[in-house]
């Protein structure tokens, strides 16, 4: 515990860039970075990403894969090709809600250092942010599996009346019910406009936007701890991305829609 708390001494200062469009996501991040004495900053997209860093400093990049207006692996190429080489050279490193056999190749190419996947505990987002800080860019640290990151796994178990667990939230919100509270706040905000935009795909049959929306609610499902509709999220993006099992898609996303508006409900009633 001891060398730990040395560590986050050694963290104090660093500056640190946050490029991630999911709001939840967003905050997660700084709360934990900003608690190790991080100087936080924050880019909805990797387009905003690029314009930051040419015209500021980081010591390190927390980089969402899929975004809008440019993805984490194209803002990673340009900002690899910045004149400047102390720019160039920041360590990036991915933040992903997939852990895919060659993932981490597709990264590595593109020039990312390292990559977490989605939902992160703080102390794996720990142990990935220091060592990628002290290693610089001198080489590649091994990949993280998703299978290590506590949580995929927990859950209501059949039978309970609530449908989600905020026990990764709690865990990262150190006993501060203003920062809990703030977690639920921005999911009963932010997650109804996706699952509509993921409702209204699936109506035009625009199977990449349905992929698109899948992939973008995986993450906040996980954390929120909604393990109830966590494979059925996975196996719309897996068949919307395969165009496979489309009659099953209606169905899945009925029940992904019904599963989240009844955690809102549940949600909504205990910030009361």
């Amino acid at each position: 515990m001891q060398d730990q708390q040395n560590e986050n001494t050694s963290l104090k200062g660093k500056r640190i860039l946050v490029v991630e469009d999911m709001e939840l996501n967003q905050a997660l991040a700084r709360h934990i970075l900003e608690s190790w004495g991080c100087i936080v900053f924050i880019a909805a997209n990797g387009r905003l990403a690029f314009q930051l860093i040419q015209g500021d400093r980081f010591d390190l990049i927390l980089m969402d894969v899929q975004m809008p207006e440019m993805d984490g692996v194209e803002a990673t190429r340009v900002i690899r090709q910045l004149p400047d080489a102390s720019k160039a050279n920041v360590p990036i490193v991915a933040f992903t809600a997939n852990n895919l056999n060659g993932d981490r190749e597709m990264y590595l190419a593109a020039g990312m250092d390292d990559y977490i996947s989605k939902p992160f505990d703080e102390k794996r987002l720990f142990q990935v942010v220091l060592r990628n800080l002290v290693a610089g860019r001198k080489e590649a640290s091994p990949a993280v599996s998703a299978a290590q990151i506590p949580g995929n796994s927990r859950g209501n178990e059949e039978g309970e009346t609530k449908l989600y667990d905020l026990s990764m939230v709690q865990s990262v919100s150190e006993g501060d019910p203003g920062f809990l509270r703030k977690m639920v706040v921005l999911f009963i905000k932010t997650v109804p406009p996706n699952v509509q935009e993921l409702v209204n795909a699936l109506e035009t049959e625009n199977w990449d936007q349905v992929r698109k929306m899948a992939h973008k609610l995986k993450s906040t499902v996980d954390s929120m701890g909604i393990n109830s509709i966590r494979e059925d999220i996975r196996k719309v993006e897996a068949d919307a991305k395969q165009l496979q099992s489309l009659d099953e898609m209606p169905g899945r996303i009925k029940r992904i829609e019904s599963i989240i508006n009844q955690c809102i409900g549940q949600l909504e009633v205990e910030i009361q």
